[in-house]
């Protein structure tokens, strides 16, 4: 009878863990994209040690890459306590491409935490067509089911940008457009989104054959895009990927 009680607390026990340890990990809100608001050591454990950091003196009069072991030797040479961000080199099928991993500083639990803010993966090698980025980079699917696409044109180039604003609007999306995209706490609407740069010369009448150089994912939003429309020449246009 001992013996039965005693299996009967262990799988008990072992069931109660086990409800535990799936709500713990369902429980965190997050983005589609798979890294947005992720610690500095989050995303550590996810791709290892960067071979390269980064850091940028504002308003951006110059920029540092070091290799991690010259970390302080690099804040030594600013004359303020700097955010380090993180860049990565990644093999994808015959692509190279080179994500640079940008973090904010998030105070809003009383402590000092690096979040990503954004990140860019630059194609390397080649451009890649703008129906095939999914293929390479699999974070850009949510991008498929954006029913609001914008293009714009970058001043003073020859480059259009076009953003890719999800509908998934949740806790963390909001919390990340707050802290680290704008100023303005009233704005509702910050969902997950992607900047896709395409390259210089590519005309406006935008097509899955529209080859692009750069993605950019953040959070972004309508309300915010409209605030600068009127400097960029913002148009909505049909997702070119449906």
């Amino acid at each position: 009878m001992r013996g039965k009680l005693s299996f009967a607390l262990l799988f008990s026990g072992l069931l109660s863990m086990c409800l535990f340890q799936d709500y713990s990990l369902y429980a965190k809100d997050t983005l589609e994209d798979g890294i947005i608001g992720f610690t500095k050591e989050e995303v550590r454990e996810k791709f290892g040690k960067p071979p390269y950091l980064y850091c940028e003196e504002e308003p951006y009069r110059r920029y540092v890459i070091v290799k991690p072991e010259n970390e302080s030797i690099l804040r030594a040479t600013f004359l303020y306590d700097v955010i380090v961000h993180d860049l990565y080199s990644f093999k994808r099928g015959d692509n190279n491409l080179k994500y640079r991993i940008y973090y904010g500083e998030d105070v809003s639990d009383g402590k000092n935490v690096h979040r990503v803010k954004e990140y860019s993966i630059n194609f390397s090698d080649n451009p890649i067509p703008l129906g095939k980025i999914a293929e390479i980079v699999t974070e850009f699917k949510p991008a498929y089911k954006s029913a609001k696409v914008y293009q714009e044109r970058i001043l003073n180039t020859n480059t259009i940008r076009l953003i890719f604003v999800t509908p998934e609007i949740n806790e963390l999306s909001k919390h990340m457009g707050s802290l680290f995209v704008d100023s303005d706490k009233d704005i509702k609407d910050w969902s997950l989104a992607y900047d896709v740069m395409l390259c210089a010369g590519e005309p406006e009448n935008v097509s899955i054959n529209s080859m692009v150089k750069e993605v950019i994912v953040s959070v972004d939003g309508e309300y915010r895009i409209g605030k600068t429309s009127h400097v960029f020449g913002t148009k909505p246009i049909k997702n070119p990927l449906q």
